[in-house]
């Protein structure tokens, strides 16, 4: 496949094997996210429902319509990151400076205010599209920074790997931990103990971030001989040419979605549908469990199979469990739970193969149209994270509400509504995956792509 003609580039050396140092202090950039984003897709939905005293439709309506925000929040820091010129690098310097901001907010989220119903409304407004922002402001840098350490697709795998497995680490503190300690510090007082629970995972998500920043490095740098940058609206419009990012984009929203509808109905699944609600803290410690054990074989199966096949392959499986898990519902607890294991295990394993072929898209940017923004092309997925688990867990809400759930009157069909949410909606998302991802080609062309591109140097 031939190439565009374009300027020369100069680009650093990125040949380099990363220290295993470096790889780990990656992995605890999404770690600290999901102390604060964990808890948002595991327990926010429920929170605001059954302790804030918000209906289930106003969350819902709250959920879309602070995240449609997102669709130009998240490519305008994109393009800041791309434009940002410090000692410190284009990604780096935010690590650094929003890490406290991003804790504090993280706190003001999970208090409940002595407001009106209305008040507290809006209040909630206030403050999830403030931790929304600054999610971004943080994220997306840290998101940004892993093709700036490596052009190199394994070492990219690796990298992304880490990061699903510091997502799962996280969130699997988060979801065995919380309950407990929300009881224990707030003294049976759920109010008072979700904000000082959220204290201590914000103090611990600053330091590590700064250990992020400390200890990874940008590498891919480029500079285009004939202008300073390219212009906003050539980017977005080269963007919306490269075939390989829009697939990544579809994929990541779609596995969002299903990821923020998952952790939304799995509270109720658990506490309404299997009637065991001491066990919410084991399934949602089990999901996240295999969503870890899912990255950690990533890298192996990304190296041997290729992106494409190795995805396709695992959601094939899932949709197989899925559709297995609705019928084995009221047999034995242990086939249950060793189904949902491995069901989610697969899933997990699709996180750090889309970071990859992400990492992959925008190398193939710069090989195409000439410049790279990694800023700008790595919002899509900043944008999925946040929009997809909006859309998942909005839909959970407005299932429920549209179904007539009550937690003090349950009825016949706020009980199937929360089966099909379970089962069906996964089941549809994934297929959707498959469909998507049949177009993506870049696997067969990503190792001459990085040879041309490093030919390019002046």
């Amino acid at each position: 496949m031939k190439s565009t003609t374009i300027p020369k580039t100069d680009v650093k050396p990125t040949t380099m094997k990363l220290s295993m140092k470096e790889k780990i202090s990656y992995g605890y950039g999404d770690l600290a996210s999901n102390f604060v984003w964990g808890m948002a897709t595991s327990y926010l939905l429920f929170f605001y429902t059954d302790i804030f005293g918000i209906s289930a439709a106003a969350v819902g309506t709250l959920f879309l319509i602070t995240r449609i925000w997102d669709a130009l929040n998240d490519p305008i820091m994109g393009i800041i990151v791309d434009r940002t010129k410090s000692k410190h690098g284009k990604a780096r310097p935010y690590l650094l400076y929003l890490a406290v901001p991003f804790g504090i907010l993280s706190i003001l989220t999970f208090i409940t205010p002595n407001f009106s119903d209305v008040g507290k409304l809006i209040y909630a407004y206030v403050t999830y599209t403030l931790l929304g922002m600054i999610y971004t402001g943080i994220n997306l840098p840290y998101g940004a920074l892993m093709p700036m350490m490596t052009r190199d697709s394994v070492e990219k795998g690796q990298l992304s790997s880490f990061r699903a497995m510091g997502r799962s680490i996280g969130a699997i503190i988060v979801a065995a931990l919380t309950l407990p300690l929300t009881n224990l510090l707030g003294q049976g007082n759920q109010q008072l103990g979700f904000p000082l629970v959220m204290t201590i995972y914000s103090i611990i998500g600053v330091i590590l971030f700064l250990i992020t920043f400390k200890n990874c490095k940008e590498r891919v740098t480029q500079t285009i001989k004939q202008e300073v940058a390219p212009k906003v609206k050539h980017s977005i419009r080269d963007m919306f040419k490269n075939k390989p990012w829009v697939i990544v984009a579809l994929n990541s929203l779609r596995w969002f979605t299903r990821l923020g509808l998952m952790n939304g109905v799995l509270i109720y699944y658990v506490n309404y549908v299997l009637d065991k609600p001491g066990m919410v803290p084991f399934y949602l410690t089990l999901l996240n469990i295999a969503n870890l054990v899912g990255g950690a074989i990533a890298p192996f199966l990304l190296k041997r199979l290729g992106n494409k096949i190795s995805s396709v392959s695992m959601y094939t499986i899932v949709v197989v469990l899925l559709i297995s898990l609705y019928f084995v519902e009221g047999s034995s607890p242990i086939i249950f739970a060793t189904l949902f294991f491995f069901a989610n295990v697969l899933i997990g394993f699709g996180d750090p193969a889309n970071l990859t072929m992400l990492g992959d898209a925008i190398d193939y940017q710069e090989w195409k149209f000439g410049h790279r923004v990694e800023g700008l092309l790595y919002s899509a997925y900043s944008f999925a994270t946040k929009f997809g688990v909006a859309i998942g867990s909005a839909f959970v809400a407005y299932a429920l509400g549209w179904a007539g759930y009550n937690p003090d009157a349950l009825t016949d069909q706020a009980i199937n509504m929360i089966r099909i949410l379970m089962f069906g909606a996964p089941i549809i998302l994934t297929a959707l995956q498959i469909v998507v991802l049949a177009f993506y080609k870049l696997d067969q062309k990503h190792e001459q792509i990085a040879k041309e591109l490093a030919e390019r140097t002046v």
